[in-house]
C-alpha cells in the first residue's frame, strides 16, 4: 500500500474514534448534565469496556444511551485497533518479507546492469530495460521514487550508491554495466570511482548534469558519458535538418514499434560464423539482416566489405527484423 493511501486510512481511523468520543461525551453532558471531564470519563470507560465506577447514578435515558454507546462504540474501537495494526504492523511485516525476497533475488543476479538513481532519468532507463527483459536492479536513497518503480515489478534496493556496502548489496562486483544517473555530478563521480574500484572490468555509463563535467566523469572511470541536454539539442537540430534520417534511426531503435531494429551481436569463440567472411557466412541470405558495422579491438569498422572475416570477440552491428536478429544472435553464441 502506498504511503499516501496509508495516511488517508489512518486519518479515517482517527476520525472514527474521535467521533465516538465526541458523541459519547456530548450525550452524557446532555442527558445526565455531567461536566465535560465526567462525560468524557464515562465515554472512555464504556467504549474500552473497563466499566470502572460510574461518576453519578445513571437515569433511565442515561442507561439506554450507555447500552447504545457500548454496542456501537466498542465495535468501532475494536475495528479501529484491528485496522490500525493491519495498516502499519502487517504492512511493515509484508515490506520486510518483500525486501528479504528481493535481496535474495539480487544476490542471484550476475552479468546484470546496476542503475544508480531513480529520478526521471533513472525511471525512464528502468522502463526501457524492463521492456527489453534485461537483468537489472535500481538503487537509490529516495524511497518514494523506488516505490513507484517497484510497482512495475522492477528489482530495487534502498541505499546510497556512493557507499561501498550499497554497491556490494546490488552485486557491482559481478555486474557487467553500471548506469550512473544520480542527482548531481559529484555523486556520480563518487559512485563511478567506487564501482571502478570494486570491478575494474565493468562498463560504466554516466549522465552529465553540468556543462563541462564530462572530463571529470571520464577521469573518474566512466566509459561512456551522456549529456541529455546536448543529446536533446542534437536531436532537435537534426530533426530540423534531416528529418527522414532521424525518423529512420528512431524506427530502428530497440523498443520502438517498427519492422527493423538495430542491435549489437557479440561473436563467441565457438560461433558458427566465426572465422568466416560475411559473404561465406551468408549473413544477409541466411538471416535477412545487414551488418552495418563491426566493432573490433576498440575500433568501429563501418560498412564492412563482403570479404571481411568475422573474428571471435567481434561485435556485429546488425539491422533487420527482430526475429532475424535473434537468429543471428543464436548463431553467433
Amino acid at each position: 500500500m502506498a504511503r499516501q493511501e496509508r495516511m488517508r486510512a489512518a486519518v479515517r481511523i482517527v476520525v472514527a474514534v474521535a467521533a465516538v468520543l465526541v458523541t459519547g461525551t456530548a450525550g452524557y453532558m446532555v442527558i445526565e448534565g455531567s461536566p465535560l471531564l465526567d462525560a468524557l470519563y464515562m465515554t472512555v470507560i464504556t467504549v474500552t469496556t473497563i466499566g470502572y465506577r460510574e461518576v453519578v447514578p445513571l437515569t433511565a435515558p442515561g442507561k439506554v444511551f450507555t447500552i447504545v454507546l457500548a454496542l456501537t462504540g466498542v465495535g468501532i474501537l475494536m475495528y479501529a485497533i484491528t485496522a490500525w495494526a493491519s495498516l502499519f504492523v502487517a504492512t511493515d511485516i509484508r515490506k520486510i518479507l518483500g525486501l528479504r525476497g528481493e535481496q535474495r533475488m539480487i544476490e542471484r543476479l550476475s552479468d546484470h546492469i546496476v542503475v544508480c538513481g531513480s529520478g526521471r532519468t533513472g525511471q525512464a532507463v528502468a522502463e526501457i530495460l524492463a521492456s527489453r527483459n534485461a537483468s537489472f536492479v535500481v538503487v537509490d536513497e529516495n524511497p518514494d521514487c523506488l516505490e513507484r518503480i517497484q510497482q512495475h515489478g522492477i528489482l530495487v534496493h534502498h541505499g546510497d550508491a556512493t557507499q561501498k556496502e550499497t554497491l556490494e548489496a546490488v552485486g557491482v562486483d559481478r555486474a557487467r554495466t553500471v548506469i550512473s544517473c544520480l542527482g548531481d555530478d559529484a555523486h556520480n563521480v563518487y559512485a563511478i570511482l567506487l564501482a571502478r574500484q570494486m570491478n575494474p572490468s565493468i562498463d560504466i555509463i554516466a549522465r552529465a548534469t553540468e556543462e563541462g563535467s564530462e572530463e571529470r566523469l571520464r577521469l573518474a572511470g566512466a566509459d561512456r558519458i551522456i549529456n541529455p541536454y546536448r543529446a536533446g539539442a542534437m536531436r532537435l537540430a537534426f530533426t530540423a535538418l534531416k528529418p527522414t534520417v532521424v525518423d529512420f534511426l528512431e524506427a530502428s531503435l530497440p523498443g520502438v514499434e517498427g519492422n527493423l531494429e538495430l542491435t549489437e551481436i557479440p561473436v563467441s569463440e565457438g560461433s558458427s560464423v566465426a572465422g568466416r567472411t560475411l559473404a561465406s557466412a551468408n549473413v544477409r541470405q541466411r538471416f535477412g539482416i545487414i551488418v552495418v558495422a563491426i566493432l573490433r579491438e576498440g575500433r568501429t569498422l563501418f560498412n564492412p566489405a563482403p570479404d571481411m572475416e568475422i573474428r571471435p570477440g567481434d561485435i556485429l552491428v546488425g539491422l533487420g527484423p527482430p526475429d532475424a536478429l535473434e537468429g543471428l544472435e543464436r548463431a553467433s553464441s
